[in-house]
């Protein structure tokens, strides 16, 4: 089903620019423009003004973001700042991070060109609703720059961990790029030509199917893309450079695939109109709760100290820490004979999704109890999305945030079930760690579509 492409990547050249990690980003969607002014100033060449370059007082549709972005890597790669491999290669990637409790996981996988498929055939699978902005947004960047600046971040089945031992023997050679970024993650890469491997590589992936962890919205921009060019050009064989993207590539079957919690916390514009005693009245109906206080002046000691809690209490049920900006904290833990999918009274939600920790918290207690509509869509400057627990704690401390909500991470196996099923789970729901850095690897698709002009790929 997955079917692969070696490619010759575009790479920083090391001698020029030094260590690297003054260069690399996180993805776009997690630069705030806080993010984005420390990577401006970081380095006059971090891709970060290729991925996500800033709008300027006059822009027009003639000049704009989209266009800098495009001139910037055209100079780029004519001054030698970017540089492309000679030989097709597949990127083999690991990354060695800790975990909030401290122990040290490695993730390894291979960045490919993964042949484009549309959600019907079965073969790519995704597991979060997209939306329009985002992909509006990614699709005039691709238009531009004829790039894949980052890849989506897919998993499969290695059961056997025959892919898995492969690329681990790989690894035993000394990796061509090794960078430590700004969190402590280690970023390693290295640069595999060898025939062999690669025929070997792509026989194994054509039975396996494909699911998206991160990057919905960039793989449903290389559809339209895809759709796009082909009705420009013509050429429908499927074979085209615009038939693929480049994509990371991990199994499922391995110790350092990481999924970590978002936690919510709500700004005073949703809860003004919340009367909060009355909802905890009727969430009792569902939930045992056990009262406490935090100490937001401390959150870091308190937000290790209560997250322990849900963890503990998140074995056992779905569990949940809700906490004011005064300071109370109530745990919220579903009692035994509740049911999620008796209590989440809706047709339109499939029970799989419903049995979620965030569908519980958002369908029912934040729409139902709080807000008093079912159907209510959270609304941006309504609610911070917080991976980190010690900021949910410094947003209410600070009355950004009027009451939060930290939470225990969607399991891999109801990612997995969803993803079987043919279901979307809730926005922000997983939070696969540590995201796939941008600037190790890119890939230029102008460049393989005029060479592909006139013949076949």
């Amino acid at each position: 089903m997955a079917e692969i492409l070696p490619f010759l990547g575009t790479r920083y050249n090391s001698q020029l620019i030094g260590n690297l990690n003054t260069v690399i980003a996180p993805p776009y969607d997690v630069i705030s423009p806080e993010l984005q002014d420390e990577l401006y100033a970081r380095h006059e060449n971090n891709v970060v003004r290729l991925e996500l370059n800033k709008e300027e007082p006059g822009d027009d549709q003639d000049t704009n973001k989209y266009t800098r972005a495009a001139n910037t890597l055209k100079i780029w790669r004519s001054d030698g700042i970017l540089i492309q491999d000679e030989q097709p290669s597949l990127y083999l990637y690991e990354q060695e991070f800790k975990i909030p409790s401290g122990e040290v996981k490695r993730r390894r996988g291979m960045f490919a060109l993964v042949k484009l498929e549309d959600y019907s055939s079965g073969g790519i699978k995704a597991h979060e609703h997209t939306f329009a902005g985002p992909k509006a947004d990614r699709l005039k960047l691709l238009r531009e720059t004829k790039t894949n600046l980052s890849p989506i971040f897919v998993i499969y089945n290695d059961e056997e961990k025959k892919i898995s031992d492969e690329i681990d023997e790989k690894m035993k050679d000394k990796p061509w790029e090794e960078v430590v970024d700004e969190e402590g993650v280690v970023h390693r890469l290295w640069v595999v030509q060898k025939k062999d491997f690669i025929l070997n590589t792509r026989n194994m992936l054509k039975t396996r199917q494909l699911f998206i962890a991160d990057g919905h919205h960039r793989y449903e921009t290389a559809l339209a893309y895809r759709d796009e060019m082909r009705e420009r050009t013509g050429r429908k064989d499927g074979n085209q450079p615009f038939d693929y993207m480049m994509m990371y590539m991990t199994g499922a079957q391995q110790d350092g695939l990481v999924i970590l919690p978002t936690h919510r916390a709500l700004t005073r514009q949703i809860m003004k109109e919340v009367n909060l005693e009355e909802a905890m009245e009727e969430l009792e109906e569902h939930f045992d709760v056990v009262k406490g206080k935090a100490v937001l002046s401390k959150p870091e000691s308190e937000a290790k100290r209560i997250m322990a809690k849900v963890e503990e209490m998140g074995k056992k049920a779905i569990s949940f820490a809700m906490i004011t900006a005064g300071g109370k904290v109530s745990f919220l833990s579903l009692k035994k004979k509740a049911d999620p999918c008796k209590i989440i009274d809706s047709e339109e939600v499939h029970d799989a999704v419903k049995r979620l920790d965030v569908s519980l918290l958002h369908h029912y207690i934040i729409n139902q109890m709080m807000i008093g509509n079912p159907e209510y869509e959270l609304e941006d400057d309504e609610v911070y999305y917080v991976r980190d627990a010690k900021r949910v704690l410094e947003l209410l401390a600070s009355k950004k945030a009027s009451l939060a909500f930290l939470m225990n991470t969607t399991t891999m196996e109801q990612v997995m079930e969803i993803v079987h099923e043919g279901i979307k789970m809730p926005h922000k729901s997983t939070y696969f760690h540590p995201k796939i850095t941008s600037g190790l690897v890119m890939r230029n698709m102008g460049d393989e579509m005029k060479k592909a002009r006139g013949t076949k790929r």
